[in-house]
């Protein structure tokens, strides 16, 4: 890894950050699925996804459809809420243009959020067919591989989950952050280095600065 990190000094890298349990504490569907009743299923179905890879869009969509009785409003509401871990929301803020979120999750569950955190315009994320308060579904499922290719070089990805692989793999630098929960092994051979302390994280996200 130092090697990594040495051949990025001075070069000014693109920090590009998963969003649920690395800018934030937890899940984002879980904490939406508590309004309906259902947090312990889709809990358990977001841990089997992040954990063993796959179809992450039709997945996605699958999960998405148990919760789009929930108005819009209270959705943004309820993500805008969720916990952060608050270093890390620290260092987006200050290096905004230095930063980009990467996110499965959909555009009109999480601008307030994203907005909060100085990134919007700066987050690329799936994308939902709505109707006025409603959500009809999924209209586009974000790829986080072919997203990444697009962005400026160096780049540095932050990511936890199954579906963060390819945007690690597509990396100059790549971190598993453990700071919500373990990477699975596939996770980890991705990623150059594992860092289960946010404070650790910006410290050395902040040397790349």
């Amino acid at each position: 890894m130092k090697t990594k990190i040495d051949a990025l000094a001075g070069r000014k890298p693109l920090f590009a950050f998963d969003l649920d349990s690395t800018v934030t504490r937890c899940e984002l569907l879980p904490l939406l699925a508590r309004e309906v009743g259902l947090e312990n299923e889709m809990a358990a179905r977001t841990q089997a996804c992040m954990e063993r890879g796959g179809d992450f869009a039709a997945d996605f969509a699958a999960r998405v459809e148990l919760l789009r009785s929930i108005p819009l409003g209270r959705a943004r509401e309820i993500v805008a809420a969720a916990p952060l871990h608050e270093d890390i929301a620290a260092f987006l803020r200050r290096n905004a243009p230095r930063c980009r979120i990467l996110t499965g999750n959909l555009d009109a569950w999480i601008e307030e959020l994203i907005a909060s955190l100085g990134m919007a315009g700066r987050c690329l994320c799936s994308r939902a067919e709505t109707d006025g308060d409603r959500l009809l579904g999924v209209a586009d499922a974000l790829d986080k591989g072919r997203a990444a290719m697009e962005l400026p070089r160096p780049l540095v990805a932050i990511g936890d989950g199954s579906n963060d692989i390819p945007l690690l793999r597509a990396a100059d630098l790549a971190i598993a952050f453990a700071g919500s929960r373990a990477p699975s092994q596939e996770v980890l051979r991705a990623a150059d280095v594992a860092i289960d302390d946010e404070r650790a994280l910006c410290e050395l996200l902040e040397q790349l600065i």
